[in-house]
Formats: structure tokens, sequence, C-alpha cells
């Protein structure tokens, strides 16, 4: 069984790729049955990432027919895609939980994302024992990160970068009124911004009206419908976008609308989805800022020196995780192998004393339990020097495996030649008169 990870990021691929395979978790991965081939897909607006267990050809194959289902060719894009195997794999996946990875260095939500993809894979029959041992010593790692250094301290995020980059052009945002489009997570974190920095006139657009409505009675705003959207562009100064829509839901024609409205008053918008919710088309209009997820990466944010300092103490902690798991996963592989063994020289010993005790009828009972005891710890001290060398060698592979099960040798010439050669049963045999060999 092989780890591998196949996926692109923000730093491999711009948002006009990564849009392209959005909602790839939504989709059925193909030959994934959760046995023989494991995998958790993990989207988030900067990355998408498939992880499997099992054999990296199937693996392969998988993750070429999933893009072509949406049309993508592989070839097209493989200068965009990084792979990463067995270790390289870990690390990287305890990398993207601790924060490592991320647009904003540190930032906590993405484990909490990671969590989630999880649990979908899971409730989807998608994961056995190896990525359940994965993932739940990444959630493991990604909390220990947190709890022994400050890589997360002053609370920085995507959510948080935006409503900064508001506060640059708009100064105090008390005056300012809001728009937020979408009604998950994300939106829930840009509320809780700007409602922290003085925004108290919130409007609230949702497919879901639902949702709508309990954002805007969480944040003291107003939800309205999509019919509504045109108006709210034109009253609004600050537009934040984050919904799931597969297509852009804000286009040029729109947006020039709401500022000849506007008089030509600013308007801030901020398109943390991905695909994009708004045309990037908008940019060219005069008095309009558009910024993408993309784009955050150019804010620099003070507490980033001090991150970067948390960051090296991070990788430490990660190396020697990576470590213990591969370690972990090592004798994982090798445990039923072990079993085996054990099952075959039990089996092989039994006969063998059978066909022995039947030869020497004249054994007492207390002798046979003697020899058998010695069968016993002679088969523990050999089984003990192959699983050691076993565990080791760290060797997973059926061929080295099997070659190791035929070392265990013990055919009826050896049982024989040991436990005549036994000093208990040798004197045992004097005692009784019975003649030796």
């Amino acid at each position: 069984m092989s780890l591998i990870v196949f996926g692109l990021n923000h730093k491999s691929a711009p948002i006009a790729i990564r849009e392209k395979l959005a909602h790839l978790n939504e989709m059925t991965i193909p030959d994934a049955d959760g046995y023989t081939l494991e995998v958790v897909p993990l989207c988030t607006c900067n990355r998408v990432e498939l992880y499997f267990s099992g054999p990296e050809k199937d693996a392969r194959a998988s993750f070429i027919e999933l893009l072509a289902r949406k049309n993508l060719k592989y070839d097209n894009l493989k200068e965009y895609f990084y792979e990463f195997k067995e270790r390289e794999c870990v690390q990287h996946l305890f990398n993207v939980a601790s924060g490592l990875d991320s647009m904003i260095l540190g930032e906590n939500q993405i484990l909490h994302q990671i969590k989630n993809s999880y649990k979908e894979a899971v409730n989807k029959n998608l994961v056995n024992k190896q990525l359940h041992s994965l993932f739940q010593k990444t959630l493991e790692v990604g909390k220990k990160v947190r709890s022994q250094t400050e890589i997360s301290c002053n609370r920085v995020s995507i959510a948080s970068t935006a409503v900064d980059l508001a506060k640059n052009l708009f100064g105090p945002l008390n005056l300012s009124k809001a728009l937020i489009l979408g009604a998950g997570e994300m939106a829930s974190l840009v509320a809780t911004h700007l409602h922290e920095n003085g925004v108290e006139k919130m409007f609230f657009i949702n497919r879901t009206e639902s949702k709508a409505f309990d954002l805007a009675d969480r944040f003291g705003g107003i939800a309205f419908s999509f019919e509504y959207l045109n108006d709210l562009l034109a009253d609004c100064d600050i537009i934040i976008s984050s919904t799931s829509s597969a297509e852009a839901i804000i286009n040029k024609s729109m947006m020039e609308k709401a500022i000849n409205k506007r008089k030509e008053r600013a308007i801030f918008a901020i398109d943390i989805a991905v695909p994009r919710d708004i045309e990037p088309e908008c940019r060219e209009i005069d008095n309009v800022f558009l910024y993408d997820v993309d784009d955050l990466k150019n804010v620099v944010n003070d507490s980033f020196n001090h991150r970067r300092t948390e960051a090296k103490k991070a990788e430490a902690i990660i190396y020697n995780e990576v470590n213990s798991f591969m370690d972990f996963m090592r004798e994982l592989l090798v445990v039923p192998h072990i079993k085996k063994l054990k099952e075959r020289a039990k089996l092989q010993c039994n006969n063998e004393l059978e066909k022995f005790f039947a030869q020497h009828p004249e054994l007492t009972p207390e002798l046979k339990e003697a020899c058998e005891e010695y069968s016993r710890q002679m088969a523990a001290k050999w089984l003990h020097e192959q699983i050691t060398n076993l565990k080791e060698q760290g060797s997973g592979s059926s061929e080295n495996l099997d070659n190791l099960s035929l070392k265990l040798d013990l055919n009826p010439v050896k049982v024989s030649k040991y436990l005549r050669h036994s000093p208990m049963f040798f004197a045992s045999k004097q005692q009784r008169g019975i003649r030796t060999a």
C-alpha cells in the first residue's frame, strides 16, 4: 500500500486554474472503494488535493479519470500539479494542517476544513485503516503545533485580511454599508470581522434564504433574496462574496450600473469564492476596487515576522511527528505478516511434535509437556529474530515478506534435531533408561 497526494494550491496555480477544479470533492472518485483504494479529497479556496492510499498506478488512474469527468486533461494541467509520496505525503499534510502551507501563515481555518473533509470521506466509506491513521494523526499534529508554538497568534485569516483591505480604503468602517453574499463559514467569519470593526449596516444574500436570515439575526443585519442584488450593489460600499456558485453572479454590466447609481462613489469588493463570484473584468471600471484570493497574498501583516519565527519551531515538531508516524505505519503494515508467521510456526511445531510423540510412545506426560514447552521457546526465539529484522527493514512488500516466511523453516529434521539435542531432553531420557541415538 502506498500513500500519495495529487494536488495544486495558491503557490502552484493561479485562481483561473484552481477554479476549474472547484467542487471536485463533490464528485464520485473513480475506483475508490475504501478498501483497495482509499481517498480523502481536500478542497478549499486555496487548494485542491486528493490523498490516496493504495497502489500508486490505481491512484494516478483515478485522479486522471476524475479530471476527465470534468472535461479536463491531466497533460494540459500537469505543470500546475504537485505530487508527494509516502513520507513526503505525510509531511505535506502535516504542514497543511499546521498552517505552514497556507496563504496566511498559521491560519486556523484549514484544520477545521481538514477535519470536515476527513469526516465526509468516512461517511462515504472511502477511508480504511491507513487513511484513518494518517488523518487522525494529522488533526493531532495540527493541534499540537498550535498549542506548543505561537504560529497562530494575533488572529489573521483571509476574512480578517479582507476587512483590513477595506479599512485601508475607507478608513474607519462605522459608516460603511456591507453586502455579504453567501452564508457559509467564510461568510460568517467575514461578518464577524466587519462587526468587530464597527460596521453596523450589513446585508446578507444567499440561495438558501433561511441561512441568510440566520446570519442577519446573529449580526443585527437584514437578509434579502437574490432579486434585490442589483439594488444592494448600488447601495453598499463593501461587497464580500463567498458563495459556492459554479458561475459568476456579478458581471461587469451589473457593476457598471451600480457605480453609475452611486455617482462614482467607490465600491470595494473582495471575491473569496473559488470559482470566482465576480467577473474579473469589473476591475476595469473606475472606482471599483476588486480583489480575489490571490490578491490577498500581497497584503503584508505586521505579525508575520513573529509567525515566521514560530514556523521554525513548528517544522521541528512536524519533523519528529513524521518520523514517529512512519515508524508506526511500518509496524502496522507488517502486523498481518507477523500474525501469519506465528500461526505457521505454531502449526508446524504442533505437527512435528505429534509425529515425534508417535515415534516415541515411551515418553511420559511430563516429558511430553517439557518437549512442548521447549518447542514453544525455540519457536518464540526464532520468531523474535525474524520479526525484529522485519521491523528494522520496514519492509511492506509482499515479496520480501514471503521470503521471510520461507525462512521460518521448521521442518521435521530441524525439529527432531533441536529436540534430540536439548540438554533437558537428553538427561531425561537417560534417567528413564531410554537408549539415545
